[in-house]
């Protein structure tokens, strides 16, 4: 013991340095080990952060959004690559000209061959002198005039409907026909005479000859309907575009021109516009693809009876007024009975007469004759036409052998009449810049300057 307290004392320094070394050796591995992690937690943190960075910006969004109905959306989010950024680019060009060429495709289809039927009336004329002699223009256009058809009347003629003999004329020709009848049997009677069994005869022959006059009429026809089917103001009636029904009035007579504002004339020119469509829908359904226009006999559509297009009053030259103004193209009823009101929507689920609605509607009721085999063909027409749309059918008998009185003659199909209704749609693309100011106002359209209206 003496010796080693001896060595420990004569070699102090080096017993404490021993020591020291044996007590640090753990606690310098305890603290090396936690500073270590704290060091490394640190780097890792720094690395992850440089790493997300870097990931983040080495990636790009790759989208190519859905055009039809029923497709998805496509994108991914992936390195740069030309090859895939070039087809992207490809792909996203290729829809947006399938937009633009379904946009322009549908605006040519809506507008068809729908141009203005007086130029420089329409949105407004360059004064009020112009105004009236362009506006007594458009009235006997509407209207017509002694020596001039209106448009109507030559519409009908250009898709070969019309009406059925005239009563005053086929009168003249079967008294003609008549007479000529008695003359031949009087000149082989000794007496001169005519007897009893010989006007029985001629009675027979003028009824068949008066049924050969319907029915070489009827085959020279597409259909029939007249003007009286669509024009309904009255000669000594109240001037105005709108009816007691509350469907559009298109007048029978040349208005004042001091009444024919710009607001009136588009209302005309308009109501042409959807009268027009349906008439070629039904000349579409009467039309075979080997032999062409169909005549009556044979036809789907027999007759168009009656075409009422839904109101939109702006002949007083602005809306706010106590009458109903309505763009969602609904006929403004009389009571809250009436069955169709400005605020009665369609399955379709369409509604126009909005700021950002870009399209307008129209509400068109039709009655038309038409063969029952054939009635699903004349519901198809509508849309072949123009974006036009069936919202209610009903049906009722025909007594065909009270029209034939009257000279229609449908041959031997079984008919009924078919009461329509279609809701027609209209692009503001292209109806909008001959709009009149105040038919802009009625529609929900914004007006930049409301006060200088037609």
């Amino acid at each position: 013991m003496n010796k080693v307290l001896g060595f420990i004392k004569g070699n102090l320094i080096i017993v404490i340095s021993i020591v020291l070394i044996l007590a640090l050796l753990p606690v310098g591995y305890v603290f090396s080990s936690k500073w270590n992690a704290s060091v490394s937690e640190k780097v890792k943190g720094a690395y992850d952060s440089e790493k997300r960075s870097l990931t983040s910006s080495g990636k790009v969004n790759y989208a190519l959004p859905a055009v039809l109905e029923g497709e998805q959306d496509i994108s991914e989010s992936r390195a740069p690559n030309d090859a895939v950024t070039a087809f992207y680019e490809e792909a996203k060009q290729a829809r947006i000209a399938q937009v633009e060429d379904v946009v322009e495709r549908g605006t040519s289809f809506n507008q068809g061959d729908h141009v203005e039927i007086v130029p420089g009336l329409l949105p407004k004329a360059p004064n009020a002198r112009e105004r009236q002699r362009l506006g007594r223009t458009m009235s006997e256009a509407i209207a017509g005039t002694p020596d001039t058809p209106s448009i109507y009347q030559r519409k009908l003629r250009r898709i070969n409907a019309g009406a059925p003999p005239s009563v005053p004329a086929l009168a003249t020709m079967l008294d003609q026909y008549k007479n000529q009848l008695e003359q031949e049997y009087r000149s082989a009677n000794a007496q001169g005479q005519v007897s009893q069994e010989q006007q029985s005869e001629i009675q027979e022959k003028l009824t068949a000859r008066r049924l050969n006059e319907y029915i070489s009429r009827a085959k020279s026809l597409t259909f029939y309907c007249s003007p009286r089917a669509f024009v309904n103001g009255s000669v000594t009636g109240e001037i105005t575009t709108v009816g007691n029904d509350g469907f559009s009035i298109v007048p029978a007579t040349n208005w004042p021109p001091s009444q024919v504002t710009e607001s009136v004339a588009f209302t005309w020119l308009w109501d042409f516009w959807v009268i027009s469509d349906i008439l070629d829908a039904a000349a579409k359904a009467n039309m075979n693809a080997a032999s062409g226009a169909m005549p009556v006999p044979d036809a789907p559509v027999k007759r168009v009876e009656l075409i009422r297009v839904s109101a939109l009053d702006v002949a007083s030259g602005a809306s706010g007024t106590d009458d109903d103004v309505s763009g969602r193209g609904f006929p403004r009823g009389n009571s809250s009975d009436d069955p169709i009101s400005t605020t009665q929507g369609s399955f379709t689920g369409r509604e126009g007469g909005t700021a950002n609605s870009p399209f307008d509607l129209r509400q068109v009721e039709v009655t038309a004759v038409v063969a029952s085999k054939d009635l699903p063909k004349f519901l198809d027409s509508f849309s072949k036409v123009n974006f036009m749309t069936v919202t209610d059918v009903d049906l009722e008998e025909v007594d065909v052998w009270a029209d034939l009185e009257q000279g229609f003659y449908y041959g031997t199909d079984h008919v009924v009449r078919a009461r329509v209704k279609v809701e027609t749609v209209w692009l503001r693309s292209w109806t909008t810049p001959i709009m009149p100011d105040p038919v802009k106002e009625a529609l929900g359209i914004p007006v930049s300057n409301p006060d200088e209206g037609g």
